[in-house]
């Protein structure tokens, strides 16, 4: 009986399990492969954050259900010097969009919408002291 439930749940296991990083793939690969949006800098053009809209179109139809169950967009902040400070593409938990409402810069905080309200970060690169600092 146990050789007999051996011989069915390894392969289904094994299907499974390829799936899911099938899945994981096409999903890494779309959201390199991702569109940028619009800029929004914060007030002392110290740091900017783009919008992003995964790029489900290359992979058929497995794009299309990933799609339906995926962000509409995600957000990364930079530096001045095109450096990534934060990024929130792997929020799997969050459902964010850009769309409907814009990204937000309140000094050295920026928020973007999600369903939870607003989430954001406090990044203390992009208050002004420090850009003065550094300059």
């Amino acid at each position: 009986m146990f050789r007999k439930f051996k011989l069915i749940a390894v392969p289904i296991f094994a299907i499974i399990l390829l799936t899911c990083v099938a899945l994981l793939t096409v999903k890494i690969l779309a959201y390199r492969n991702a569109i940028p949006g619009e800029k929004y800098w914060n007030e002392s053009k110290t740091c900017y954050l783009i919008a992003y809209r995964p790029n489900y179109k290359p992979y058929g139809g497995i794009g299309r259900v990933l799609n339906l169950f995926s962000s509409q967009s995600f957000f990364a902040v930079y530096n001045i010097n095109d450096e990534k400070l934060e990024s929130s593409a792997w929020y799997f938990w969050q459902y964010q969009f850009s769309d409907l409402v814009a990204p937000e810069w309140s000094g050295m905080d920026v928020l973007y919408p999600s369903d939870q309200g607003w989430s954001g970060w406090t990044l203390h690169e992009c208050s002004l002291v420090k850009y003065n600092e550094i300059n």
